[in-house]
């Protein structure tokens, strides 16, 4: 009966450091600068303009100036939404959607905490039997999120800088994005 449960302990203890692991080496820490909200990349969203070739039905005014691939004018083709979880006071989300209604891609990022988890979606209406087989077409390498506080509540203006590393697996090629964006935690 003790090696019985000597043994349960081992795997409980081995489950809890594997996962403790995982939890570091995916989610990165988040920076905190409290400025950020005041800053002359915040204020130069007033005059960015949506692109006319994106469909956005939920925000009138500009969110975000994210975008994966470099842009040289004012248009915006992301949009941003974020979320409060209803189950916990330390869990927010916070999605950049960009697509045309067809196809698209969300780069969704889980913030537990101090702590930030980001992933990156291609969605589209076109599906083939083998879609499954196929890996993603954005692969994340790294992540930064820098906000203005650490604690919200409902309600709160939150302000902030996301920093990606993206593979473009169709051709390997890996794109440097970055953006600023502000909006009120729903």
């Amino acid at each position: 009966m003790r090696k019985n449960l000597k043994d349960i302990f081992l795997i409980i203890l081995a489950v809890s450091i594997l996962a403790i692991v995982y939890f570091f080496s995916k989610w990165n820490k988040i920076d905190i600068d409290e400025n950020i909200g005041k800053s002359r990349e915040i204020n130069d969203l007033n005059s960015k303009v949506f692109d006319p070739a994106f469909l956005m039905f939920d925000s009138a005014k500009i969110r975000t100036d994210f975008e994966i691939f470099e842009k040289e004018d004012d248009t915006v083709s992301f949009n941003l939404k974020i979320n409060k979880s209803l189950r916990s006071e330390n869990i927010y989300s916070l999605t950049f959607k960009s697509g045309d209604g067809f196809s698209g891609i969300n780069i969704d990022v889980l913030k537990y905490r101090n702590f930030s988890y980001t992933s990156a979606e291609f969605y589209t209406d076109d599906k083939s039997m083998f879609d499954f087989i196929n890996s993603g077409r954005y692969t994340l390498k790294k992540q930064k999120l820098t906000l203005n506080k650490s604690q919200y509540k409902k309600g709160d203006s939150i302000f902030g800088k996301i920093e990606l590393q993206i593979k473009f697996n169709p051709t390997d090629s890996i794109v440097n994005s970055r953006g600023y964006f502000r909006s009120i935690i729903e």
